[in-house]
């Protein structure tokens, strides 16, 4: 919960993406949570917001491309697709998948503010609703692996045993 990422300082992107949810609703600006689902690694969840007709997000993540997104972009898969390039695992595989639809908070009433287990309840709702899939087979099928320059610089914390990460990339 919010008040319980005060206390700790410390959360997961989904912890982060309620917590930047409040924030925007204090100061009125709309916003709204999207889950980006992936293939061999963790899904990510996004607080995307709107400003001026452009989407924008903020996030919390071990790598440096999958933070904040300023309102520039057009769509929702547009902003989405942002993510693409740098939504990679430990192997150096790009996973990104889905995207789901925007998922509200306001059926969780106030209790998502204070309550931990709410998350818990958020997660599987949010898991469980629509996704819309961002490439095909073909595509997939060509993806190259990231460099490993690029997996040096965008993965901010890595795993402490070294047999979770591709022997290209220790």
């Amino acid at each position: 919960s919010p008040l319980n990422i005060l206390k700790t300082k410390t959360c997961d992107c989904l912890e982060a993406a309620v917590f930047a949810h409040l924030i925007f609703s204090i100061h009125k600006i709309n916003s709204f949570l999207v889950d980006l689902r992936a293939v061999q690694d963790e899904d990510h969840v996004l607080c995307v917001f709107k400003l001026n007709n452009r989407y924008g997000a903020i996030a919390k993540s071990k790598y440096l491309g999958l933070s904040l997104r300023h309102p520039v972009y057009h769509s929702l898969k547009e902003l989405v697709m942002s993510y693409f390039d740098h939504y990679f695992n430990y192997f150096g595989k790009f996973t990104l998948r889905e995207y789901s639809v925007p998922f509200k908070l306001g059926k969780y009433t106030d209790k998502w503010i204070t309550e931990d287990k709410i998350i818990y309840k958020i997660e599987g709702d949010i898991d469980n609703i629509k996704h819309f899939k961002l490439i095909n087979k073909q595509i997939e099928s060509i993806l190259p692996r990231v460099s490993k320059v690029k997996f040096n610089k965008e993965v901010l914390i890595k795993p402490k045993e070294k047999s979770r990460i591709g022997k290209d990339y220790r």
